[in-house]
């Protein structure tokens, strides 16, 4: 960590002040020991800490409600639970470990095996549906490494993409072929994004933003 830590910022006026986007070789270990004393979210991939920047209101308005659609929607199956942003999506211990904006887990969740072969009650392995809310600085990781990453996740079946600049929803699900996934793209706020047995309005989404407008 000796290597890793004066490359980071370690305050949150510090990450204000640095680049959008931080990539910085680091181990897996370098990356655990950080995450616990960084007060903002890191992610790791292949080996390099990553930090992207920080979250506008906007963005942060839609993950709230996206996680109030989604809790509602599911709420008379107890089964399922929505998860926020700061329970990381672990890809394999030591290869990837992502903070998607809101995930949905069925039954019980599946930890990640620390080094010390602790299990980790912040990471899970299990989640059924992943959301990310786009901006101009993580689109482009989002719908590239992300993606990849998460669609190797054996329970996975959806992934959502929600665009903070414009009225647009892209979804990917996966099909009967665990490997074959289909996407489609919704930009109309008249629109209904199906998940599953599930429906979403954009325009529920979007409530209250001036993309709504």
């Amino acid at each position: 960590m000796e290597a890793v830590a004066p490359k980071i910022p370690m305050t949150l006026q510090e990450r204000d002040e640095a680049p959008e986007i931080i990539r910085i070789p680091a181990t897996w270990e370098d990356y655990l020991e950080l995450a616990e004393v960084v007060p903002y979210n890191i992610e790791y991939f292949d080996g390099e800490l990553i930090s992207m920047s920080q979250a506008t209101v906007l963005h942060e308005q839609l993950v709230i409600q996206l996680g109030a659609l989604f809790y509602f929607l599911l709420e008379n199956q107890p089964d399922y639970r929505v998860l926020g942003s700061n329970v990381k999506i672990c890809i394999e211990e030591g290869k990837a470990d992502f903070n998607a904006d809101l995930s949905v887990i069925k039954g019980s969740p599946e930890y990640a095996q620390l080094p010390s072969r602790r299990l980790s009650t912040g990471q899970i392995k299990n989640p059924e549906i992943v959301v990310e809310v786009l901006s101009k600085s993580t689109k482009a990781y989002d719908q590239s490494d992300k993606l990849d990453q998460y669609r190797l996740i054996p329970s996975l079946k959806h992934i959502l993409f929600v665009s903070q600049e414009e009225v647009f929803v892209r979804i990917y699900s996966r099909t009967d072929q665990p490997a074959q996934w289909l996407d489609a793209d919704y930009r109309s706020i008249e629109d209904n994004v199906q998940i599953g047995n599930l429906s979403l309005s954009l325009r529920s989404i979007y409530r209250k933003t001036p993309l709504a407008q």
